[in-house]
């Protein structure tokens, strides 16, 4: 399997990872890109905006009901006619199952797929800081990973400074950054995200915030980023033996979470 692909991930929730993602992938297909897209974990209200976007299906990607073969099995089937993969972490980028665990993170996924992981930081009320808090994701684990960074919230005057301390400083390449967009936001409610049939004015927020995109982030070196990773996902095993794994693994995962 040869597909480029990232995976957008965050420190935690509530940092803008699903409105970046959604207007990054909005920006592609205005490219005239043919692109897959991915949640990590079980969540369906997510996947619901990604499709809204792609104009298909988005999959779910989850490394607690499959084992890793089959993970890249899927994300190769599902990516296989895709010009790029984009991947949607889930709340922590660290962060799995028991809350003790990085099982089943987007770290995990990010790992078990060979996939670059572009990190979002929520830059409110943050300056120099912003180096130590990518520094202390970037050296939890001797593989974190992560290659890129994008700034959410933050100004246009701070940002080439930011870019140029955090690249001097660390070996990420900062990939530009989002300004404050309240007209573009999605609603949240306790348990997620508001529907998308809910928000009347959806595609228009969407390529409203695709055009600041545009101008803010460094796409062209976002899909350099994602060219690198070609290789290393979803080969060897033909459809029939993966579709017999994928639903072991699937029954197997259920009992045990019945058990528990």
């Amino acid at each position: 399997m040869d597909i480029p692909r990232i995976l957008l991930a965050a420190g935690a929730s509530g940092s803008g990872k699903t409105l970046i993602t959604c207007g990054l992938l909005q920006a592609l297909v205005n490219r005239k890109m043919k692109v897959a897209s991915f949640k990590c974990g079980p969540d369906y209200i997510d996947p619901m905006f990604h499709s809204r976007v792609i104009g298909t299906k988005s999959r779910n990607l989850d490394t607690f009901f499959t084992d890793a073969e089959t993970t890249r099995y899927l994300l190769g089937k599902n990516a296989a006619d895709c010009d790029i993969a984009v991947m949607e972490g889930v709340m922590g980028y660290y962060d799995g199952v028991g809350g003790i665990s990085t099982k089943a993170s987007a770290y995990d996924l990010a790992d078990t797929t060979d996939t670059p992981v572009i990190l979002v930081v929520n830059s409110r009320g943050m300056s120099i800081s912003l180096a130590a808090y990518i520094k202390g994701f970037m050296e939890y684990k001797e593989k974190s990973h992560i290659k890129g960074v994008i700034f959410n919230q933050m100004s246009p005057m701070l940002y080439p400074r930011m870019k140029k301390l955090v690249e001097e400083q660390l070996e990420v390449e900062v990939l530009g950054y989002v300004p404050k967009v309240e007209d573009c936001v999605i609603e949240s409610r306790h348990l997620g995200l508001v529907l998308p049939e809910e928000i009347s004015d959806l595609k228009e927020r969407l390529q409203k915030l695709a055009g600041i995109l545009e101008d803010t982030l460094e796409i062209d070196r976002i899909l350099a980023l994602a060219q690198k990773c070609r290789g290393a996902a979803g080969a060897g095993i033909s459809d029939t033996e993966r579709q017999d794994i994928w639903i072991l693994s699937a029954t197997e995962a259920a009992y045990r979470s019945g058990k528990g």
